[in-house]
């Protein structure tokens, strides 16, 4: 069947991308019937029976839908980065910020995240940076080229904040990310502004997986938070729920269309992931810090650093050109994609601690341990000392 919302839009536009799922004993059957139409294809997601095609006409997407094996043709919309410009000078070092979640606390006790791998689905990473050293990565851009570099820097920045190495960088700041996690960075964003495809991000959803990654910080998404097709349709929720009921957390990034109430992106509207707001150095939720409402009632669900942290960053980024005064390979940025991975690196300490923890158990833990719950903040930052 269509997507509701493909086929809504269906006649929107002269061709478009598409993302089609199928009946996984006949992968190659369909793959094949649908290259036989001229249409090429762009990527395969095997983990989830998954193909994504070039842009093709409203008549060719019928003609797919129709085909034996299809089960469900999305349409390939594009999600980006949640970022925003560079900060001023009053950087929040993530050797600071990490200890709103008490870091600290758990790698006194023994907890570092060492046991637990943390994908992050992002713009890539720089792994000559000096935080970031043995950081395995993976690429999933495959239109129009199949980038591998990290020339944005934001992929970097959330990599150094979940699991970056203790440093002290050029301008004597030290550094240090929430956990020392294993870090599994797989490009999905990039083409110079940081977007990619919901087949992209989808495939470096399966490659996180595949290679053994429990946690996954998502730092993006669609500025509108409805659900393709509605919530048993959208592409992403599908994927969410079903990798969260193998035992997945997915720490997602609200968005940054704040202050108006729902707001909230997408996937980070999804019920089942770890909604993440970003809050100052003082405490104050962030201006921009999308917000849930009478259509997202249960969102955000926590908050974490997100204001001018400052961090490693891609070498070859224009942040880090534009910011000379923080030292070559380090910048101060704001955004709810600098919370989400604050949260991802907890969780990452937290699953080292308890193997078996799942998203709904630490929603639980906030639920009785967090404060009132609001649609700006959620239940506020969590903390390691909630969940001893």
């Amino acid at each position: 069947m269509l997507n509701p919302y493909l086929e809504k839009t269906l006649y929107s536009q002269p061709a478009q991308p598409v993302l089609v799922e199928i009946d996984p004993a006949r992968v190659n059957e369909v793959i094949g019937q649908i290259t036989g139409l001229k249409v090429p294809l762009l990527d395969r997601i095997p983990t989830f029976s998954m193909a994504a095609f070039a842009p093709v006409t409203p008549e060719t997407i019928r003609a797919i839908n129709a085909l034996p094996g299809v089960r469900l043709v999305h349409a390939n919309l594009q999600v980006r980065a949640f970022q925003e410009p560079p900060a001023p000078a009053d950087w929040w070092p993530t050797s600071q910020s990490r200890q709103a979640l008490e870091a600290e606390r758990a790698f006194i006790e023994g907890f570092t995240g060492e046991a637990v791998r943390v994908g992050v689905p992002d713009t890539g990473v720089d792994v000559s940076h000096p935080q970031l050293e043995g950081t395995e990565f993976y690429s999933t851009i495959s239109w129009p080229v199949r980038e591998t570099l990290d020339s944005e820097g934001h992929g970097s920045h959330v990599n150094s904040t979940i699991a970056g190495k203790l440093y002290n960088t050029p301008v004597g700041i030290i550094v240090e990310g929430v956990s020392r996690a294993q870090l599994v960075s797989v490009k999905c964003l990039g083409r110079g502004i940081g977007t990619g495809f919901t087949s992209e991000i989808i495939n470096a959803m399966s490659v996180c997986y595949d290679k053994g990654c429990r946690v996954v910080s998502m730092s993006l998404g669609s500025d509108d938070g409805e659900p393709q097709g509605g919530p048993e349709n959208d592409p992403f929720w599908r994927i969410i729920r079903s990798l969260t009921a193998r035992g997945v957390i997915f720490v997602i990034a609200a968005g940054n269309s704040g202050p108006d109430p729902d707001t909230i992106g997408n996937p980070g509207s999804c019920p089942e992931a770890i909604t993440v707001a970003a809050i100052d150095a003082r405490g104050q939720p962030a201006s921009f810090s999308s917000r849930g409402g009478p259509k997202f009632p249960t969102k955000p669900d926590v908050c974490a650093p997100g204001v001018k942290i400052y961090s490693g960053t891609s070498h070859l980024s224009p942040m880090a050109i534009e910011q000379p005064q923080a030292g070559y390979g380090f910048v101060a940025i704001s955004g709810t994609s600098m919370a989400c991975p604050h949260v991802a690196g907890l969780v990452a300490l937290l699953k080292h601690k308890y193997p078996s923890m799942t998203a709904q158990q630490f929603k639980d833990v906030m639920m009785v341990k967090g404060k009132k719950f609001d649609n700006i903040t959620g239940w506020g930052i969590p903390r390691w000392s909630m969940f001893s």
